[in-house]
């Protein structure tokens, strides 16, 4: 199973060394978003998150984490680790294991870098690239206490699995809005993170 995904990984990127266009979020008036300089209003901000993938053994996972409650966004929802590009980043891969150093102690040298997908552009004004490694079984992490309450690992199978995925809305800003959303066990994994897991998930889907 591990060996498997690792290949079909690789064939992948293989494929789409330079990923171009955008994920397609499921809401109508995100999907017309377009980079540029501001968006409503906001400057754009280069942000990268890590997708940290566990493929060797026979049940390949995935880690994510639980944000602390106190945080002044996304407070307590499940995310991958990532955020803003620092100026001394040499590239997006770069802020993606700095950040993921920052918020699980993840070692950057132990990630093998498969490749990038296309960004997700957030009416936040936040333009995120989702860089996929592979983290080596029992790699030690630890939760920031600043960032991260949690820590935890979802398998990939229902990860990498487009048919799990549902479309879900709320109210937010006076207009209902559309988002994916995923369940495992009690954690509730929705909104950009779902949005990102999703296309990974069907561009696998797609090559397999």
């Amino acid at each position: 199973m591990g060996e498997e995904l690792i290949q079909r990984l690789e064939d992948f990127f293989q494929l789409s060394p330079s990923p171009s266009g955008l994920i397609k979020p499921p809401d109508p008036e995100d999907q017309i978003l377009r980079p540029a300089s501001h968006i409503y209003g906001k400057p754009v901000r280069q942000a990268a998150v890590l997708i940290p993938i566990i493929a060797s053994g026979p049940e390949p996972m995935i880690m994510l984490t639980r944000r602390t409650e106190h945080l002044r966004s996304h407070a307590g929802q499940i995310s991958l680790p990532g955020g803003s590009r620092d100026p001394e980043d040499v590239d997006l891969i770069a802020t993606a294991l700095r950040e993921a150093e920052e918020e699980t102690r993840l070692p950057p040298d132990s990630v093998r870098i498969m490749g990038t997908l296309p960004a997700l552009l957030m009416p936040s004004a936040f333009h995120v690239t989702p860089v996929v490694g592979l983290v080596p079984p029992d790699t030690p992490v630890t939760p920031c206490p600043n960032e991260v309450a949690e820590i935890f690992y979802a398998p990939a199978s229902l990860i990498l699995d487009p048919s799990q995925y549902k479309i879900s809305s709320m109210e937010f800003q006076n207009r209902q809005r559309k988002f994916r959303e995923l369940q495992f066990r009690h954690y509730r994994i929705w909104g950009a993170t779902a949005a990102i897991l999703h296309h990974l998930a069907e561009q696998l889907h797609a090559s397999h």
